[in-house]
This record gives C-alpha cells, sequence and structure tokens, in this order.
C-alpha cells in the first residue's frame, strides 16, 4: 500500500500519444479494467493540467502553484524540457482534433485560438464576441483593432493567421483552406511573398518548399529552448488507495 501511495508517473507517461498500462481510457464509467477487470469503483483517476512556459504563464504558474496544497502529497509536479518547435506543432496536432473541418466555422475558432497564443494577454472570447468577419487591414501596420463587428488584422498578422489555417487543413484536402480560399502551397508562397510577408519575417528562399520550411522555423520559434510543467492532481488517486486499505482490512 506504501507503494502504491507513492506511485508517481513518469513525464513520458504523461506526454505519450496513446494511454499504456497501467493507464485506460474507458468505454464508458462502468466498464471494467481491460487489464485485470476489475470493477470500476478501484480504478483512480489521476488529472494532469500541463502549461507550457512563457511570458504570459510563469508568473501565474507560479502562483497556482503556490497556491497547492502541500500536504500529503496531493499534488505533483513534474518538468519536461522541450524546443519552442516542438510545442508549436503539439498545439496544432491538439487543435487539429478539435476541429471538424468540413465545417467553416472552424475558421473562426481557428483565429480565436491563434490569437490567444499571440496574444495571451488580451481577452479574446470578449472579442469575438460581436465579431461577425475577420478582415485583412489596409492601414493598420501592426496590430489589430475591431469596428463595427469585424476584427481588422494587420497585414502580417493575417497573413500569419492565413499560414496556420493552411498548416491545419491542407492535410484534410488537396490544399489549405484559409479566410480567404484553399491555397495549394505554390499558390501561398506566390500570395505571401506579393503581399511583403516573406520579406517581412526574412524568408529568403526562392522556391515553395524551402520558404516553407523557413517559414515553419519562424512561425514556431525553431529550436529554442520551452519547458512544460505538468501538474499532476493525486487527490482521487489517494482517496481510491485508501478505499483500498479500508477494504483490505474487513476481509
Amino acid at each position: 500500500m506504501l507503494e502504491i501511495k507513492r506511485y508517481m508517473p513518469s513525464v513520458e507517461e504523461l506526454s505519450a500519444q496513446m494511454a499504456a498500462r497501467p493507464y485506460f481510457t474507458p468505454d464508458d464509467p462502468e466498464s471494467p479494467c481491460p487489464y485485470c477487470g476489475s470493477a470500476s469503483k478501484w480504478h483512480a483517476r489521476m488529472a494532469c493540467y500541463r502549461i507550457e512556459s512563457g511570458k504570459a504563464t510563469d508568473a501565474l504558474r507560479r502562483e497556482l502553484l503556490k497556491s497547492l496544497p502541500k500536504a500529503s502529497g496531493q499534488f505533483a509536479v513534474l518538468e519536461q524540457k522541450s524546443t519552442q518547435q516542438e510545442a508549436f506543432f503539439d498545439w496544432l496536432e491538439k487543435l487539429s482534433k478539435q476541429l471538424d473541418l468540413d465545417n467553416p466555422a472552424w475558421l473562426r475558432d481557428v483565429s480565436l485560438h491563434y490569437l490567444s497564443r499571440k496574444e495571451p494577454k488580451v481577452d479574446w472570447n470578449a472579442e469575438f464576441h460581436g465579431i461577425h468577419s475577420i478582415r485583412r487591414s489596409r492601414r493598420l501596420e501592426k496590430g489589430w483593432e475591431v469596428d463595427g463587428g469585424r476584427l481588422f488584422l494587420s497585414p502580417p498578422l493575417f497573413d500569419e493567421l492565413l499560414l496556420v489555417q493552411y498548416l491545419l487543413s491542407r492535410s484534410h484536402r488537396p490544399g489549405g483552406l484559409t479566410l480567404e480560399r484553399r491555397y495549394t502551397l505554390p499558390e501561398l508562397w506566390h500570395r505571401l511573398r506579393n503581399s511583403g510577408y516573406l520579406r517581412i519575417v526574412g524568408v529568403t528562399a526562392g522556391n515553395p518548399s524551402d520558404a516553407f520550411e523557413q517559414l515553419l522555423n519562424y512561425l514556431s520559434g525553431g529550436d529554442a529552448s520551452v519547458r512544460f510543467y505538468y501538474i499532476v492532481d493525486r487527490r482521487a488517486f489517494l482517496d481510491t488507495a485508501k478505499l483500498l486499505t479500508t477494504a483490505k482490512r474487513k476481509r
């Protein structure tokens, strides 16, 4: 029982794509354990929350960790070193699983998610509340503004959003769907070159494939280091272990 209470998941287990023993995703709340057949009352849920380090999250993360109870090992914090590029593509992958790419409304959802990642201090949910269209501004050099139910983005920010939308939808159908239209890679390359975006971000490649690699490196942040903090909520796990102890004594 002491070993059970001391159990702590590894970073590898927490970041795995698929659940592996001793973890599993039940088909329904009453499903038995797929490994040993135990009843659902003996299953322990171990919730985990991952926070990506950054200027917008570090102070809030430290404040959150200070507020968590320290007794009885109810919460644990694990760290994982990564790169900004890995973090960005991991974010893209998780976001893509939430989208219905057959419903054009996903373009608005992606815009909200990306702008929230780009400028996390802005309450984008509130800003998007009355917005019915997203457009490329003809007068802004940087930033954004809301006017008459329309969100206007500066040309570089709007073009960057098109690139993110392309990345998310290019594997769904030939070409990637954006707020403007569906683009193939060569078409998108010409579009971004003619708008001046490639020059602004320092992409100098003379063909779509090489330019695409440079764009991904710029957009993601490349090999710059970043940390993930996994906050593991062990309270339900410890409660189930306590229940197991009580049941064992009764026998």
